[in-house]
This record gives C-alpha cells, sequence and structure tokens, in this order.
C-alpha cells in the first residue's frame, strides 16, 4: 500500500470509530509508528483530522470537534466493539455513511501537498548532515534523489573546492552557481519522470569513474531482509555501479523510505558506509544498528 492510500484509508478508520491510537494504526498497517505519526500530522494540517498526543480524532467538518475521551482509555482498534446485528425490523446502515463527512478529493489533494512539504523539510535535513560528510577536494557522486537537490544546494552555497558527478539533470544548474564546483553530467538514456540518467549507457560512463564520496537514494528500505530497492531495475543498476566505484558510499533515507512498497534490490544496508535520516523511530535505529551499518541522525 503506497502512503496516500494510506491515508485515505485512516481518514475513513478514524471518521467511522471517532478516533484512533498510533499505537493501533501502525499494527493495522504493518508499518512504522514514525510513519503513522507523520501521516497524522500530514492530515491534521489538510483538516482530515484533529491530532491529540498518541493519536487523532475525527473532525466534525460542520465546525464542531469530534467527542473526545482522555487518552489513558482510548482504546486501539482490535478493542472496538462490534457492531450489534440490526434487529428484523430495523433498517440495515452502512457505519461509514452514518459517520461524519469523509474527506473529499480536494481535501485529500489538500492533504497530499502538505505530505510534499513535510517530507521535503525531512530530505532537507538528510542533505544537511550529508553536506557535513564532505570534505575540501572530494570527488563526489549525487544520485537521482529528490534529496540530492538540497544537498546540491548546500554544495553550491559552500566554500569547498569539488568535483562533482550526477546522473540527475535538475542537480546540474544549482551546482553552476558556485565556481568552486565542477560539475560533470554522465549523460545516457533519460528517465523523464525522475529526470535523471539511467541504463546501460549511463552506467558505461561511470565505468572509469572513481569517487572518494557517493551520495545516493532509494524508493524504500526493507529492515528485515536489509534490502535496498529502486524503482527500476535501470536505476537500480546504475546504483551499483556505484556503489562499485566510491570509496565512501552513504544511503540518503528520509523517514518515509522506512515502509516500502516494492522495487528492485538494488543492495544490502551493509553495502553502505553510513545510513543519514532523519526519523526518529527506535524500532527503525536498533534495526539499523543491528546490522552494523552506522546510521547517522540528522
Amino acid at each position: 500500500m503506497f502512503p496516500k492510500e494510506r491515508r485515505e484509508e485512516i481518514v475513513r478508520i478514524i471518521d467511522t470509530n471517532g478516533h484512533a491510537t498510533v499505537g493501533s494504526l501502525a499494527e493495522h498497517f504493518g508499518v512504522s509508528v514514525d510513519s503513522i505519526r507523520k501521516d497524522l500530522s500530514i492530515l491534521a494540517r489538510g483538516g482530515l483530522c484533529r491530532r491529540e498526543y498518541g493519536g487523532a480524532f475525527r473532525v466534525d467538518h460542520a465546525g464542531a470537534a469530534a467527542l473526545t475521551m482522555p487518552q489513558s482509555i482510548v482504546p486501539s482498534l482490535s478493542d472496538q466493539q462490534e457492531p450489534h446485528a440490526p434487529s428484523p425490523d430495523s433498517t440495515p446502515t452502512d457505519p461509514i455513511s452514518e459517520s461524519h463527512e469523509i474527506a473529499t478529493p480536494v481535501q485529500l489533494e489538500q492533504a497530499h501537498a502538505a505530505e510534499v512539504l513535510a517530507t521535503d523539510e525531512g530530505r532537507r535535513a538528510v542533505a544537511a548532515r550529508a553536506w557535513l560528510e564532505i570534505n575540501n577536494g572530494d570527488a563526489v557522486f549525487l544520485g537521482v534523489s529528490r534529496t540530492s537537490l538540497f544537498l546540491a544546494d548546500y554544495i553550491a552555497a559552500g566554500d569547498k573546492t569539488l568535483i562533482v558527478t550526477t546522473n540527475m539533470i535538475d542537480v546540474l544548474p544549482r551546482l553552476s552557481k558556485n565556481p568552486k564546483v565542477t560539475a560533470l553530467s554522465t549523460g545516457g538514456y533519460l528517465n523523464v519522470r525522475l529526470t535523471g540518467y539511467t541504463g546501460p549507457a549511463t552506467i558505461s560512463l561511470l565505468e572509469p569513474l572513481l569517487f572518494s564520496k557517493a551520495f545516493i537514494g532509494t524508493s524504500g528500505i526493507n529492515l528485515n531482509s536489509k534490502a535496498v530497492l529502486a524503482e527500476s531495475v535501470d536505476d537500480g543498476r546504475v546504483n551499483e555501479q556505484v556503489l562499485q566505484n566510491a570509496s565512501y558510499c552513504f544511503l540518503l533515507a528520509d523517514a518515509s523510505k522506512f515502509s516500502p512498497s516494492g522495487g528492485y534490490r538494488y543492495a544490502s544496508i551493509t553495502d553502505f558506509s553510513g545510513i543519514i535520516t532523519d526519523t526518529t523511530d527506535t524500532e527503525i535505529l536498533s534495526g539499523i544498528a543491528a546490522t552494523g551499518t552506522p546510521v547517522l541522525c540528522s
């Protein structure tokens, strides 16, 4: 399930039950509590729920907040009583239609826009921490990742003399602002959606290049299998080549990357010199630490 679909379902659960706790939602969807907290914050900014400590409550779209109860007695989803069977004389009702107004497409789009802003805050924090790993004179590689755009901004505003190679088109104009930075593009097949070069031609162009530091992204990380995923085989194979060519390779992973939906496994967590992340989820951080790979928190 994608994050947007999960948030739509969370709205339905809250509208139906009146409230939900972070723990019960995390268990229900099989994701981390950190992911659920971010979901609820995004939905609250979009006016789709009312955020409270430990969970969220339904919002009466007519203007009044839904009835609340003390947090200590809020039950989990699994504790909810089954609805009573209707009597023969009663008219069956749909619990969702009986509940408060369901979120409209416009509200869901607003929540999605809030999601992008919230996720970008995490990416910017990851980029700021990555910038600290770059030293004067480094030969750096930046992979196709939205976090790379923010890291490019830090490089452009810095005073380090660097050679930066990238396969992401949007990184190049940002780097051109700094005369101390020599920017190189890999070329190759252009993936328009990702605005980056990929495929066999890109890999061939990368083969002779060596990097002191490389920073690459992921479409998701599966802590159980230690798998680091890419959206496509071509993208993953480019990252495989970079891993071979870099003395130190860092994985850029904001908190949203720890709820993977699938993809091509191009590496294991243990293949990286370190994982740079903004997550505060202790379970995730412990899971990474258990692999022996350093965690660099933003």
